[in-house]
């Protein structure tokens, strides 16, 4: 039987992996989430993406909302590529933490509603190279890490700046030489975030 919407999506992935120990406002948080997220994807892509989850998952517990996106972004790919002359897709897993494939994937992924709160908050350069190693969205506490990796850069820019890196009683010229270089990298940082945020929330 063939997936037409969403909530068939859901409904099917619930009767496969039922959540286990969770009360209904739990349920009801996951399935809001899973419908803000996935609500963009055609009917042959849920369903693909589907039964990747079935040939391809392992585990017995249910799926996150990150997961969920990340099977069907790929689907995605398929499905048009199929619609497109059976091109290959733009996208393929791939070993390389640095392939264009895996950048191109984790740029899909800041898009979405996660990806969006990353950009407001101020930590969507971590959220991108998150979703580049893992090729997925971070989830529960890896939100919160992802928070703290990317916490203080503008204090650590102020200090490089000031040249107040390295220890106290190095040289000058040793200070000098290393505020420069992690200036120049908290620098990429800060760019990095405002461009990323903005192409987040389409300012």
């Amino acid at each position: 039987m063939i997936i037409k919407s969403v909530s068939e999506f859901i409904d099917r992935i619930l009767q496969l992996w039922p959540p286990y120990r969770w009360d209904e406002v739990q349920e009801k948080a996951w399935v809001d989430i899973m419908v803000r997220e996935l609500g963009g994807f055609k009917p042959a892509v849920l369903d693909r993406a589907f039964q990747e989850l079935v040939r391809k998952r392992k585990e017995s517990k249910i799926p996150t909302p990150a997961e969920c996106i990340a099977v069907c972004t790929e689907a995605k790919r398929w499905v048009e590529a199929q619609e497109n002359d059976g091109k290959l897709p733009a996208f393929q897993k791939t070993d390389d933490e640095w392939s264009t494939e895996r950048w191109r994937l984790a740029h899909e992924l800041k898009q979405s509603a996660l990806g969006r709160q990353a950009a407001r908050e101020g930590w969507i350069v971590s959220f991108v190279h998150f979703c580049r190693k893992h090729q997925r969205h971070p989830a529960g506490p890896e939100i919160e890490q992802c928070k703290r990796d990317s916490a203080g850069i503008e204090e650590i820019y102020a200090r490089a700046m000031r040249g107040d890196m390295g220890p106290a009683n190095a040289p000058v010229p040793v200070k000098v030489a290393l505020s420069s270089a992690i200036a120049k990298w908290a620098l990429d940082i800060l760019d990095k975030r405002k461009k990323w945020a903005e192409e987040a929330l389409q300012l």
